[in-house]
């Protein structure tokens, strides 16, 4: 493995975590290109947290001890038995804040590929905005549906709008302010059926959180011929439509549209 540093950042004083989850699930090219591409960003002052969820194959274990023991900036949290995505996320939020000196937390995917400046701009866009939580837009590939540019609601006001009746943020692009986390009820709910990341959406924009996306492609976002099969069933449908449906009142987006959309 090669660090490369492709230029120096004015803004690299302030630190960031990356937060990434690893289960028995996931193929070790696909974890050594989600790796490699944190390991090359631009910005320089990261530490990735990596949460080994449950056992895993012998190949990848033997990986994560390689990179542990060859970089300082990556940090392994081991656990004996498979929690899930959510309960991963919030042992590595937990992990974070441990550490006075991250400012920003960024999500990440053990399976997908960020671009080299996605760090940089982000923290760029969070010195120079008043938001809580940014992300961006994405490449999609690995799939015959995917997309060469998914794009999201840019403004809060239209990610509010957005989020009652679709996911206004692509979760692995996200950038979180530390101070989001500092209460210790703003973590991924563990119980819903629904995605641990629209509920997530949902709980911080009742607390009154600001959310923004940059209109750029931040992030390779891998899919496969089964990614949709695997996001249906009936117990998950009517999670989402309960959620959405409690949050379109809360949020004071109750219109005939939404009604009808996540009927």
């Amino acid at each position: 493995f090669i660090l490369i540093t492709l230029g120096d950042n004015k803004l690299s004083n302030k630190k960031v975590a990356v937060i990434m989850s690893v289960y028995i699930s996931d193929q070790l090219p696909n974890i050594k290109l989600a790796v490699n591409s944190i390991l090359q960003q631009e910005y320089i002052n990261i530490v990735l947290y990596i949460y080994l969820d449950g056992p895993l194959d012998n190949d990848v274990e033997q990986y994560m001890r390689f990179i542990d023991e060859r970089f300082s900036s990556i940090l392994l949290i081991k656990n004996k038995f498979n929690k899930g995505l959510a309960c991963a996320l919030n042992a590595l939020i937990d992990e974070v804040m441990s550490n006075e000196n991250i400012c920003y937390i960024a999500r990440m995917d053990s399976d997908d590929i960020s671009r080299p400046e996605r760090i940089s701009r982000q923290v760029k866009f969070l010195e120079e905005n008043q938001v809580d939580v940014v992300g961006g837009y994405c490449r999609e590939f690995g799939s015959t549906f995917s997309l060469n540019k998914k794009m999201v609601p840019l403004e809060h006001h239209e990610i509010v709008k957005f989020s009652i009746t679709r996911c206004p943020l692509i979760h692995p692009t996200v950038m979180f302010r530390r101070e989001v986390f500092i209460s210790k009820s703003v973590r991924y709910p563990e119980s819903t059926k629904f995605t641990e990341d629209m509920a997530l959406w949902f709980l911080m924009l009742s607390k009154g959180f600001k959310f923004a996306n940059i209109p750029q492609v931040l992030l390779d976002y891998r899919l496969s011929e089964d990614t949709v099969k695997r996001r249906k069933g009936l117990d998950k449908c009517i999670s989402e439509v309960k959620l959405r449906t409690k949050y379109m009142f809360l949020l004071k987006e109750v219109s005939l549209y939404n009604i009808v959309i996540i009927s």
